[in-house]
């Protein structure tokens, strides 16, 4: 036997204003003959408010709150009918809150996501740190038959003091070979400054120096990139002229 149309079972459909406007008329006048559908609506609506705002939210028809509350409110003389029972369908109530769940979890989610781009906006608009060129000095070869070149340039940022070391057509490295950079003050012992391999003859680093200290700079070709002092030829040097 089918089911009247228009009946209890477009109760839910009502709530959440699935209906096309004839079908809602239609249910309304239902609605004024069955009050179990009119308690059980009141519930339904209570329901649907708990869900957030979602892109294309669905409004509750235009006056059918107070139609709803009015009728079970004041038509106390309508009696219930003995075959139906007021009653939330549990399926309607736990896709609901499944509902409410899914959408707490993507708001949650997005607006970590909107929190970590401000941050990083932020980031993009603060202004750039002050790099300034203090030194540039050009490397010479040690020895005629070298043909290599190269560029010291001390800059300083708000970190600190810097040597960036770049070199060019420095012969090629066998085996376990590197360059080492070493400053030198006076007669005292070189420091390392690093190692770096090549690629076609060219190469560099980036070393935080305090540029007080040192007065010359030089390049080495060490046997390997272990040591501690110079061992190997040396291939680059220049003075660091003071500022």
């Amino acid at each position: 036997m089918n089911k009247p149309m228009n009946g209890c079972e477009n109760l839910e459909m009502y709530a959440v204003g699935g209906l096309d406007p004839e079908e809602r008329v239609e249910f309304e006048r239902h609605l004024q003959e069955c009050s179990a559908c009119a308690e059980e609506l009141v519930e339904l609506i209570a329901l649907v408010d708990l869900l957030p705002m979602a892109s294309e939210p669905v409004s509750v028809p235009d006056g059918m709150k107070a139609r709803v509350l009015e009728h079970v409110l004041g038509e106390s003389n309508v009696q219930p009918s003995s075959s139906k029972v007021t009653r939330i369908r549990p399926w309607l109530v736990g896709g609901l809150s499944a509902a409410v769940l899914i959408l707490g979890v993507y708001s949650y989610t997005l607006k970590q996501n909107v929190n970590e781009l401000q941050s990083r906006i932020s980031l993009l608009n603060r202004p750039a740190e002050a790099v300034q060129v203090n030194n540039v000095v050009a490397l010479s070869s040690t020895a005629k038959e070298i043909v290599a070149k190269g560029l010291a340039t001390i800059v300083i940022d708000a970190k600190g003091t810097h040597l960036l070391v770049q070199a060019e057509q420095l012969p090629e490295l066998k085996n376990s070979e590197a360059y080492q950079v070493w400053l030198i003050k006076g007669k005292e012992n070189p420091v390392n400054a690093g190692t770096f391999l090549t690629h076609n003859g060219t190469g560099g680093l980036y070393y935080t120096i305090d540029t007080n200290s040192y007065d010359t700079i030089a390049i080495t070709l060490e046997p390997d990139a272990h040591g501690d002092k110079p061992r190997g030829t040396p291939v680059l040097a220049a003075a660091l002229l003071k500022s």
